[in-house]
């Protein structure tokens, strides 16, 4: 596999996998606004199968391409450039929930005051907290591997600290999610420098069915058990032992599906550019529901499809918008013109 094929299919993969992110916010509205008390089953089933699946690939895939840091000095001029590119974006989407969620009033399931969008720099406000924790990832990870370089000791000791998260939990914010997600992104670091990915993408139809098959039996021993909510992402505890199956059904089957010609192309495109459709699903997401609710729409299956297509189509009209108004996509890809 070349190194463009690798760079395509994980754009492809992002897209596909935010296209889950969607889908997965637009159920779990409908499941955490107790309007629809008989299909509340069948949306927190929903809701668990997507939360399986896409935050721990996202992570994998934001990890791919990682490289330890040379020296002190490279360090500084690193996380310079993160700072940049994750901070902006993370106040810009944070302002953006507060006004949204301070219209909305007590439509809003958990509206944000003025003091939480004070707090953000220590406390992330809605699906920000990728972000919030992403660059904490870097941060952290960085300095490890001024010492650490071996894609297998970082592995071993990120593989600790997601046992330690599972088991006994610690309870700042920010170190139990450092614990638990610094593994995954490591995971998909350690995949591609031990070339694992060549074997899962060999090996596919086994990995796939294989995986597959691990998901479909946990599913069925978790609805047995009655859930009230889905695994959290915060202290999973020993159920947390499912998220990694899913990274590797995503690295064995998102190489195959990028190859096919249309639908490759379209979430490779849209791959680019899911940092807009993450941080913009959210609120167009909330706002479809409000709406919608407001005028007596009360069908989940019709809360679904336009909940998702409103999330999907309005985040991609404003990736075209921007490519369109010159500057306007500052808030997302910052650096770009911090360069010039």
């Amino acid at each position: 596999m070349s190194s463009a094929e690798r760079i395509d299919w994980i754009d492809f993969g992002k897209g596909l996998t935010v296209l889950m992110v969607v889908f997965g916010h637009v159920v779990l509205g409908l499941f955490e606004s107790n309007r629809f008390e008989s299909s509340e089953t069948a949306l927190l089933f929903i809701v668990q199968v997507f939360y399986l699946f896409h935050i721990p690939v996202f992570f994998a895939l934001s990890g791919f391409f990682f490289k330890p840091i040379l020296d002190l000095k490279c360090y500084f001029k690193y996380m310079k450039y993160k700072t940049i590119a994750l901070g902006i974006p993370y106040i810009f989407y944070s302002i953006v929930q507060f006004i949204l969620q301070s219209i909305g009033g007590s439509t809003v399931r958990n509206p944000a005051s003025f003091s939480e969008l004070l707090g953000i720099f220590h406390t992330p406000l809605g699906v920000s907290w990728y972000l919030y924790v992403l660059w904490w990832i870097y941060a952290t990870l960085g300095v490890l591997t001024l010492w650490i370089k071996n894609h297998n000791y970082l592995l071993t000791v990120t593989i600790i600290a997601y046992g330690v998260s599972m088991i006994v939990p610690v309870k700042i914010y920010i170190v139990q999610k450092l614990l638990l997600w610094s593994f995954f992104f490591i995971l998909g670091y350690w995949l591609r420098k031990s070339e694992l990915t060549k074997f899962l993408e060999k090996h596919w139809k086994l990995i796939v069915s294989s995986t597959v098959l691990v998901i479909a039996i946990f599913m069925l021993f978790w609805e047995l058990s009655k859930p009230d909510f889905y695994i959290s992402y915060d202290t999973p505890g020993l159920l947390g032992l499912i998220f990694p199956i899913s990274v590797f059904l995503a690295f064995a089957s998102y190489p195959i599906m990028n190859r096919t010609n249309k639908f490759g192309s379209y979430f490779r495109r849209l791959g680019k550019d899911s940092i807009i459709i993450y941080l913009l699903h959210a609120p167009i997401v909330s706002v479809t529901r409000i709406f919608l609710l407001k005028l007596g729409i009360d069908n989940v299956f019709l809360h679904i499809c336009i909940g998702l297509c409103a999330g999907w189509f309005g985040s991609t009209l404003v990736i075209y918008l921007t490519s369109k108004i010159p500057y306007s996509d500052f808030v997302f890809y910052p650096v770009k013109y911090l360069k010039k």
